[in-house]
């Protein structure tokens, strides 16, 4: 994986495999579509994928499958609502059980 001229390391004693990362601001064209495809490529299997607009995260969320993530939450929200903002921790809190990564 490279972070511009450098090569991310990846903690071989630390499994990242089993690990949640959440990314706001993953749409398509966006600076957190590639830090998305860049925890997939690093060996991050299950991301959290938030932004408002669901068509771009989903543009995101192939990459980042494309790239090794092997589950994908995509979550179109508005994280200016307070409302939107707890409902994100019910459904990541639902499908992964915690997040390690915010």
């Amino acid at each position: 994986m490279f972070l511009g001229k450098r090569k991310a390391k990846v903690d071989s004693n630390n499994s990242m495999e089993d690990k949640v990362c959440l990314i706001t601001g993953a749409s398509a064209g966006s600076l957190g579509e590639g830090i998305s495809k860049c925890l997939a490529e690093a060996g991050f299997r299950r991301l959290v994928l938030v932004a408002r607009t669901k068509e771009k995260l989903e543009k995101t969320a192939a990459a980042c499958r494309a790239a090794g993530a092997k589950e994908v939450l995509v979550l179109p929200k508005d994280l200016s609502m307070v409302e939107s903002t707890k409902q994100l921790v019910e459904e990541v809190e639902e499908k992964f059980g915690r997040e390690n990564h915010w």
